[in-house]
């Protein structure tokens, strides 16, 4: 994750040779420099007078050679010591490439040997920016999306490790796709999220699943742009996952009490309604009572109408209604008034509206009413 551009400001060079791991990591092929880096002509090289392990410290041999041979691994990516033809330790950057079709590994070296001091810094460095970083509670990674539209996973701090349902020692050790842990479901809608933040630059930001076992996943927010570029002109994107699992349950819990609480609407007795109360002359919810009442559908009501109450009332009445609705106290909890609709049979119709005010626990209030016809012996009782 640590950006060292501006610390590797000293010169680096790039050594390069080809081993056969099943002739005991020999180097079967070599550029100059690295020639020249470990002191061996290439002729003896083409002879196979010089083993990679020799150059490695005895004590890494065997971590080393695990990691390059490990299996459905193309790429392999490691920091290790090499001994150059002075018989030093030079600290140096591997990238290796194993062919699926033979034993060979390519291998390329970036060599920051030449200033251990600095090296040791560097990584004492990124050990530390590393470890804040995984003490960050967001899941934060790197992943590159290559030709094939992948999503390689290049870093994962232990809270990401955590919402992919692994560990980092798991993590590091087998390649991972962000792509095949997120839900069947988002797929679809994460590649074209990807796709504008190719084409656009523009960072990503939406809500997607990312499965943590065979039966189970987490809700997550998805924020993600393009860091940098790597040699192949694949896109490498940071990213942050936050897990809101705990909101979404919480949404999914308000949205069934608001459907039941709809459904109860809609279905009790009497020519109920609803209405904001910053805007008391739409409806939002009519029970059953209220369309007969008016002799209109719901459908009518809404999609004719929009909810408008004023398209019902009559136009002596206007002027009525408005006052009783506009500039409420803030004291007042019950607001009362009678005027003339225009049912859908014609007839017109001298009702009572009585509302109460409900305030809601985020501080949103609401009226609920009862639209009473003042001839009914509902009304007189």
């Amino acid at each position: 994750m640590l950006d060292n551009t501006d610390e590797l400001a000293f010169e680096v060079e790039f050594l390069s040779c080809v081993v056969d791991k099943k002739k005991d990591f020999t180097v079967v092929d070599a550029d100059s420099h690295f020639c020249d880096f470990v002191g061996v002509h290439y002729s003896k090289i083409c002879q196979g007078k010089l083993s990679l392990l020799d150059l490695l410290i005895p004590q890494s041999r065997q971590e080393i050679v695990k990691k390059l041979c490990k299996k459905n691994s193309p790429y392999v990516y490691l920091d290790l010591y090499i001994m150059d033809n002075s018989s030093k330790y030079n600290y140096v950057h591997c990238t290796a490439r194993n062919n699926s079709e033979n034993s060979l590994c390519e291998i390329t070296f970036v060599d920051v040997g030449k200033s251990e001091a600095k090296s040791k810094k560097i990584r004492d460095k990124a050990r530390t920016m590393n470890h804040l970083i995984d003490m960050v509670t967001g899941g934060v990674c790197l992943f590159k999306v290559n030709r094939d539209m992948h999503f390689e996973a290049l870093y994962a701090n232990e809270a990401c490790c955590k919402y992919f349902g692994t560990t980092k020692e798991s993590f590091n050790e087998r390649p991972y796709r962000i792509d095949d842990l997120i839900y069947p479901d988002d797929r679809s809608a994460a590649f074209q999220a990807i796709g504008v933040a190719m084409a656009t630059k523009k960072p990503i930001d939406m809500e997607l699943r990312i499965i943590t076992h065979k039966d189970s996943y987490i809700w997550c927010k998805f924020n993600a742009g393009i860091q940098r570029y790597d040699k192949d002109n694949c896109p490498v994107f940071h990213a942050m996952f936050t897990d809101v699992s705990a909101i979404k349950r919480a949404q999914n819990e308000a949205d069934l009490q608001r459907e039941f609480l709809l459904k109860t609407l809609k279905n009790v007795p009497g020519p109920v309604f609803c209405t904001s109360f910053d805007d008391p002359f739409t409806l939002t919810v009519v029970s059953e009572d209220f369309t007969k009442i008016t002799g209109y559908s719901r459908s009518e009501i809404f999609d004719k109408y929009g909810g408008d109450i004023m398209n019902f009332v009559c136009d002596d009445s206007v002027k009525t209604v408005r006052a009783a609705f506009e500039n409420v106290p803030d004291s007042d909890t019950d607001i009362s008034t009678s005027y003339y609709v225009n049912t859908k049979n014609g007839k017109r119709l001298l009702v009572y509206d009585r509302r109460k005010i409900i305030e809601m626990d985020d501080g949103t209030k609401s009226y609920i009413g009862m639209l009473t016809d003042r001839n009914s012996d509902e009304y007189f009782s």
